[in-house]
C-alpha cells in the first residue's frame, strides 16, 4: 500500500537565472510537512510542479501512487495559495454554486458549518472581505470537499494571531484521518513548529534538508 500522499524525486526545473536542481521529498499519510526556504528558493516552483502548473524538466511527481498528471488526483486535492482567486463581486452562495459543480465530493452542510464556525458573511460580496477574511474563505473551500490532501502557500498569512490558532487546530484535525496530509509553506515558522510534523527547507533550489519539526529552530 502507498504510505505518501506526495513523492518527490529527483526534481529539476530551469529558468533564466535559477535552476531547481534535483530536489527529493516526500509527504507521508497523516502527516504534515512544512516547506520553508528564503524568497525566491523554489517554493512556489516546486508547488506549482507537484500541482502540474509547469512541467517539469527532469524527476519524478506522484500523488497518492499516480503520476501527478492523472486527472483524477485533483479532485482529492485542496489548494490555498496566498492570494484569494474568487472574484470580488461574488458572494459566498455564488462561490458554493460553483465549486458544487466542480467537485463531485462538495459538501455543502460542510462548507456552511465552517462558515459560521469563522463568521465568513454570506450575503456580503468578497471584494468587501478583509484579507484574513479571503483567507479563510479560501481555506475553508479547499476543505469543503473533503480532500485527502492540502496543500496550502502561506495560507495563513493576513490571519491575526488569534484567527491562525484557530485554523491551526483545523489542519491538526484534517489529519486525525490518517490518509489525509498537509504539505505547508510558509514563512511564519511558528506555525510550522506548532504543527508540522517534518520540515523540508530548500536552499536556492539546490539542497533540501528534512528534519524532525521540532529540532529545526533556525532557519
Amino acid at each position: 500500500m502507498e504510505k505518501n500522499n506526495i513523492l518527490v524525486r529527483d526534481l529539476c526545473k530551469q529558468f533564466d537565472g535559477f535552476l531547481l536542481d534535483h530536489v527529493s521529498f516526500q509527504v507521508p499519510k497523516g502527516r504534515i510537512v512544512g516547506f520553508i526556504g528564503e524568497n525566491g528558493a523554489g517554493k512556489s516552483t516546486a508547488i506549482n510542479l507537484i500541482l502540474d502548473e509547469l512541467k517539469r524538466d527532469n524527476g519524478q511527481i506522484q500523488i497518492f501512487g499516480k503520476e501527478n498528471t492523472f486527472p483524477s488526483v485533483r479532485e482529492n486535492i485542496g489548494v490555498v495559495f496566498d492570494e484569494c482567486n474568487f472574484h470580488d463581486v461574488f458572494n459566498t452562495s455564488d462561490i458554493e454554486k460553483i465549486l458544487s459543480g466542480v467537485y463531485k465530493s462538495w459538501d455543502s452542510s460542510l462548507y456552511r458549518q465552517y462558515l459560521k464556525k469563522f463568521k465568513i458573511p454570506e450575503r456580503k460580496q468578497i471584494g468587501s472581505f478583509s484579507k484574513g477574511m479571503k483567507m479563510k474563505l479560501s481555506i475553508i473551500c479547499a476543505m469543503a470537499h473533503r480532500p485527502k490532501l492540502l496543500i496550502l502557500d502561506e495560507a495563513t498569512t493576513g490571519l491575526d494571531p488569534v484567527v491562525r490558532d484557530e485554523m491551526l487546530d483545523l489542519f491538526l484535525e484534517f489529519i486525525q484521518d490518517e490518509e489525509c496530509s498537509i504539505f505547508f509553506s510558509s514563512h511564519i515558522t511558528s506555525d510550522i513548529q506548532k504543527i508540522a510534523d517534518y520540515v523540508t527547507y530548500i536552499i536556492h533550489g539546490t539542497a533540501v534538508k528534512v528534519a524532525e519539526s521540532r529540532i529545526v529552530t533556525v532557519f
